[in-house]
C-alpha cells in the first residue's frame, strides 16, 4: 500500500479529499449505483448522487436511525428522493439489502468512520465491524472501474485501533491501495485510505 504524507502543515479535510479523488476517477462518466457506508449527516450520500446516472441509486448504511433520518431529509430538500434507498443497518450487512443484480456493479463505497456528529460518541464504528464491511464492499464493487475511500479517525477511543486495522486489511487485502494522513506533524490527524479498481490491478 502506497503511503502519502500530507498536504502542508495543518492538514487537509479527507471528506473534501475523498470527494475530490472520486470526481477526478469518474470524469464526466456515471454510474449506475454507489454506497454510502456510514450515512451519517448524509453530506457524503448526497456527493455520491452526483456520480449516479439518471435513474441509479445510492444506497446508505447507518446504525442509527437519527442518520437515516437526516439524510432521508437532505435527499428530500434537494429533490433526490428517487436516488436513494437508506437502511437503519449495520455496514457488515450490506450485501443482504443491496439487490443481487447490482452485485459486482457497485461503482463507488465511501466510508467515513467514527460517529454521527452532536450524537453519543460512545456509538461509533468498530474495528471488527469495519472491517468485515469493507470486504463486503469489495465483493459488491465494480472491479473494473470503482472506487472505494475510508476516512479514518485516530483522535478518539478506539479510533487509532480502528486505523491501524483498516490499514492492515489494505496492506494484506488490497496492496494497490493508499493512505494520505491529514497531517503528519499531527499523530492523531485524520486519514483517507483509498483504492482506485481497474486497469489490471485487481
Amino acid at each position: 500500500m502506497a503511503s502519502v504524507g500530507s498536504m502542508g502543515r495543518g492538514g487537509f479535510s479527507v471528506v473534501k479529499r475523498s470527494h475530490g479523488l472520486a470526481a477526478e476517477f469518474f470524469g464526466p462518466r456515471k454510474i449506475s449505483c454507489a454506497v454510502d457506508a456510514t450515512l451519517g449527516g448524509g453530506r457524503d450520500a448526497l456527493f455520491l448522487a452526483s456520480l449516479v446516472s439518471e435513474g441509479g441509486k445510492v444506497y446508505g448504511f447507518d446504525i442509527q436511525a437519527e442518520a437515516v433520518r437526516r439524510s432521508r431529509g437532505l435527499f428530500e430538500e434537494n429533490g433526490l428522493s428517487d436516488r436513494c434507498e437508506f437502511f437503519n443497518a449495520g455496514h457488515e450487512n450490506m450485501a443482504d439489502f443491496i439487490p443481487r443484480a447490482l452485485f459486482g456493479n457497485v461503482g463507488c463505497v465511501f466510508f467515513n468512520l467514527g460517529w454521527l456528529p452532536g450524537s453519543d460518541k460512545s456509538v461509533a464504528t468498530r474495528p471488527c465491524t469495519t472491517v468485515a464491511a469493507i470486504r463486503a464492499a469489495v465483493e459488491l464493487m465494480d472491479k473494473s472501474r470503482g472506487f472505494l475511500s475510508v476516512a479514518a479517525y485516530r483522535a478518539h477511543p478506539g479510533g487509532r485501533e480502528e486505523f491501524e486495522a483498516v490499514g492492515e486489511l489494505f496492506e494484506r487485502e488490497i496492496p494497490f491501495g493508499e493512505c494520505e494522513i491529514s497531517d503528519s506533524a499531527d499523530a492523531g490527524s485524520p486519514a483517507l485510505f483509498y483504492a482506485r479498481f481497474g486497469r489490471g490491478r485487481y
